[in-house]
This record gives C-alpha cells, structure tokens and sequence, in this order.
C-alpha cells in the first residue's frame, strides 16, 4: 500500500481546474440524456464516471461541489418539474455520495494508487472504487424515485438492475484506460493534487503491434453491423481476451471500452438519429448486452493486468540480474584492489620501523616516524573510504530535513587537516536554499570527498588565490547543489572515468580512487545523480541533482 501522503506532497490546482471540472461533467451529463429511458434513470451516465476520476486527480475540494451543483440542476433535465425544485437537492445525493464513498474507501482508507499500477490495486478499485459505491448509489436513487412517485415499485428491481449494470460499465470501463494512460500525464504536467513519488509512463505499443491493434479495431467493427451480439458476445471476449495477452492491461481496458461503444453506445445514437445500422434491426435485450458487457470489461482488465504484472516482474528479474552479475564483477575487483591497497601502507610501515631501528641520528628516526605518519594517515583515509563504501551499499535512504549550512559547516571542520585547507576560501553565502529533505549520511559522504579533492587538486602557483563556491538551486522538482573551484581543472579525456571505481587521474594521484565512485553511487542510491563541468587548467564544477522538496528561507 501507499506510504500517507504528507501536506508537502500536495500541491495548490490551477483555478482552470474548477471551471474545467464543471464543463466536463456537464458535457457529461447532455450526452447521458440522449441514452434516458425511464424517469430519472440511463443506460449511460456519464458524470459518476468521469467524476471518479476527477476526484483521484483532483481532490475532494475541487470535484465533490461542482459534481453536487450539476447534479442539483440538472434534475430538471431528467424529467423531475421546476415546481419540485425543492426535491433537486436530494436527487444529487446519490450520485454525490457514490464518488466520494469510491474516493473514501479506495484512495483514503486503503490508500490505493490510481494509476493502478498491480493487480492488487486493480481488485481494490474495482471493488472499493467502484462496486460497493454504486450498489449504494443506485439502490439509494431508486428508493428516492419510487418513494416520491416517480417510478413504482414494480419496477424497482428491473430498473435497478438495468441501471446499475450501465452505470457499472459506463464508470469501471470509462475510468480504467482515463487512469491508466491519463495519470502518467498528468503528474509530468503537475496537475495531481496529491502528488506521489512516481507514475511509470504506461506501457507503450511498437509499430507493428499498433497496426495489429488497429486492425483488430476494424474487425471488431465489421462484427457489430454483422452479427448478433446476444449471440455471439464471446467472439468479442475471444478478441479481448486475445488482446489482454498480447498487449497486457493498457490496450485492453482501452478495447473493452471501445467494444461497450460499438455495441452499444454508438447504436443508440444512431437510433437517436433516426438511423437503424444494419445488424441491430432487432430488438436486443439490453439487460443482457451490459452484463455481457460488464463481465467482459472485469474479466479481461485482470487478465490483462495479471498479464503486465508478469512482463513486468520479468523486466525486473533481468535487471536484477544484470545488477547481480555487475556487483559481482565489482565485488572481485574491489576485494583485489582493497587488498592491495590495505598491503601497500602495511608494507611501507614495516620497512620504516625496520630500517628505524638501524638508524642513530635522532633527526633520521624522526624522519622516518614522519614517513610512519603520513603512511598511516592514508591508511587511516582508505579504510574511511571502505566504511563509506560499506555504508552506502547497506544501510537504506533515511530521509531527514538537513540544515545545508551546518552540514557544510560541519564538514568543513572535519577536513581542515587535509593538507593546503588554509590556502583556500570556502564560500557559503550562495546557499539559496538552506534545509533539504533527504539521506544526511549520504550527502554528507559526498560533499566530503567532492570538498576534500577540490582542496587537494587546488593549483599551487604565486599569487594565484584558490577558492570553493558551494551554491544551490533549483530545477522543476530537482533540488541543484554545485561545487565550484578554480583549481587544476580535469582533462577531457579523463572527465568520463573520473567516477570509475579505483580510477586515479594520474599515477602521481595520492588517493584510492573510490572517493567519486561512492559520491556517485550515494546520488544513485538518493534518487539522484551527479556529473561534473570542468576546463582543464580553469577549475571545475560538480553538480548534484537530488530529487527533493526544498523549503526555502
């Protein structure tokens, strides 16, 4: 289930969204009219399915009053006279009540993710969404009906059965591909009210099976001025069912909402016309067209999801593997060059303390234990890197507010005994955006090791004056930090490798060569990335894009 979302997560809706809530379902509403038949009551309503989508995209402020106001006066429409105007109010209840149980008991309680990214979420919108909502709402504006003398009670169930089933298949088949395809798009717009972490873009058609999909559409509309769906309706679930294994949970719930449209839908239209289209001269019973209907639009969207389910969980399993056998590869060449590297300072100690004890002169052992030192100080800097390596690869993102400038802060007194730190400037005053939620251990291991080489690869010549501009800003959703120097800059040809594991710029290089590598894999296991802008013999620039909320001072 989805994580609550936090008052951060939400967002303030352009005020078009108003104004486009109510055009929507009032186009809604004219086109149901054309498919009445009976007081009060369609085969195809419109609004209760678009507003169980509106209300996941856009919230309960915005959808719950327009959808109560246009069901208010649209009452007159569905027959109930001006002189009972007083009866409108509660006439929109039911239809009121139905999306907002749906939005309650699926997004709320449940916490579901609309997109319906999992068979679980499908199963749960299906029935907390949409069934449990609807059999209240319609048995709710039947009683109404009956109660206040619009329909009888001999015709309670007959209608009520009829209009639950259209609403059913008008709300589940209208709402499943809008959701699906609809909401990837409308988070990269950032018009979601609640905005989670992330949509995965649906999942798209090559050319060829675009074609073939296509074809298949021209098939199933040959079949509707052909045949005879109370017959032969499975041919059209053959079809579906062909398609939700082809093509999986998308393409699917699209076709079963365009099958409910040429055998029914566009039908009555055309007899709203005047026109009979050839192969519905007879008389269907529509009671059994939206069940057959209703039971294909279920059916098929869990085979289909089922289907991408699979696809999906194959994707990740390939990946996972290839992930697997790239850590190994690491792995090896890590325990190689960590042992030669633990060994090298080792081996350098004790041939100091060796040829120590041969030495008289005091000015030569203090000499020596000098050389003892500074091999024990990169000794003391590796094994530092191998915990920071060991961390990040082990310990799960712990999301926190940092405070930018006491991090900075803070790291910098830790490094000022890295050689030359009194030479250079550390400037601070461009730290535009001063708290940030996200891994504080994580960050702090980058911007430790992009300072620390920042002050080691300084240029060291007369009058030239060193200096390290840590800014920050923002892009989109994306909060930017940059480490500005004007040290010994990078070569071109070396830009590319600077990240590798064990790589060294030169042989001269002090370092183990995993520094940028685990400030590149902390941005990664962050959700974010890091890369570097640099002209050889001007300074550089590493930039950090993390993925986080900014609260700015």
């Amino acid at each position: 289930m989805e994580a609550p979302v936090t008052d951060i997560d939400r967002q303030r809706l352009p005020w078009w969204a108003w104004l486009l809530t109510a055009m929507i379902l009032h186009a809604g509403t004219q086109i149901s009219l054309l498919f009445k038949y009976s007081q009060g009551v369609t085969d195809y309503y419109l609004p209760t399915a678009l507003s169980l989508v509106l209300i996941q995209w856009w919230g309960p402020r915005v959808v719950l009053p327009i959808l109560y106001l246009n069901s208010t006066l649209s009452t007159y429409l569905w027959g109930i006279p001006a002189d009972q105007w007083y009866e409108w109010p509660v006439y929109a209840l039911p239809e009121t009540g139905f999306t907002f149980l749906g939005w309650l008991l699926f997004r709320k309680i449940y916490r579901g993710k609309y997109w319906l990214p999992d068979i679980k979420n499908l199963l749960a919108f299906l029935f907390l969404g949409a069934l449990i909502p609807l059999i209240i709402e319609i048995f709710s504006l039947q009683l109404l009906l009956t109660y206040l003398g619009e329909q009888t009670w001999e015709a309670f169930w007959p209608l009520a059965r009829r209009n639950a089933l259209g609403e059913f298949t008008s709300s589940f088949g209208l709402a499943l591909p809008l959701l699906y395809y609809g909401s990837y798009f409308m988070q990269k717009g950032n018009l979601l009210y609640e905005r989670p972490e992330s949509i995965p873009s649906s999942y798209l058609l090559n050319r060829y099976q675009r074609i073939e999909l296509a074809g298949i559409y021209i098939l199933l509309l040959l079949l509707v001025f052909n045949i005879d769906f109370e017959k032969f309706w499975y041919i059209y679930g053959l079809l579906s069912l062909y398609i939700a294994i082809r093509f999986g949970f998308g393409p699917v719930a699209f076709t079963n909402y365009y099958i409910f449209l040429i055998t029914y839908i566009i039908p009555r239209l055309f007899t709203q016309f005047g026109y009979k289209p050839i192969g519905q001269e007879q008389n269907l019973d529509v009671t059994n067209i939206l069940l057959g209907a209703s039971l294909l639009l279920v059916f098929a969207a869990v085979v289909g999801r089922v289907i991408t389910d699979l696809k999906i969980a194959e994707i990740r399993l390939q990946q996972q593997n290839h992930e697997l056998d790239q850590i190994n590869k690491e792995l090896d060449r890590f325990v190689y060059s960590v042992s030669h590297d633990l060994t090298a300072p080792l081996k350098s100690i004790l041939g100091l303390v060796n040829i120590s004890r041969l030495a008289h002169e005091p000015a030569d052992v203090s000499h020596y234990l000098s050389r003892i030192e500074q091999s024990v100080h990169k000794l003391e800097i590796f094994i530092s890197e191998v915990l920071d390596y060991s961390k990040n690869k082990r310990q799960e993102p712990d999301m926190e507010q940092i405070k930018l400038l006491e991090l900075c802060t803070e790291i910098i007194q830790n490094i000022r005994n890295v050689e030359d730190f009194g030479n250079i400037n550390i400037d601070l005053s461009n730290l535009r955006h001063q708290e940030i939620k996200q891994d504080k251990m994580r960050l702090s291991i980058i911007l430790h090791n992009l300072l620390t080489n920042a002050i080691k690869f300084q240029k060291r010549i007369p009058e030239h004056q060193p200096y390290i501009r840590i800014s920050t800003r923002k892009s989109f959703e994306k909060v930017i930090i940059e480490i500005e120097d004007n040290g010994e800059g990078i070569p071109p040809g070396v830009q590319d490798k600077i990240f590798n594991m064990f790589y060294r710029g030169t042989e001269k290089s002090s370092g183990s060569g995993l520094g940028l590598y685990i400030a590149k894999e902390a941005a990664s296991r962050m959700q974010g990335n890091i890369y570097v802008q640099s002209e050889y013999g001007k300074g550089s620039v590493f930039i950090i894009e993390l993925k986080e909320h900014v609260v700015s001072y």
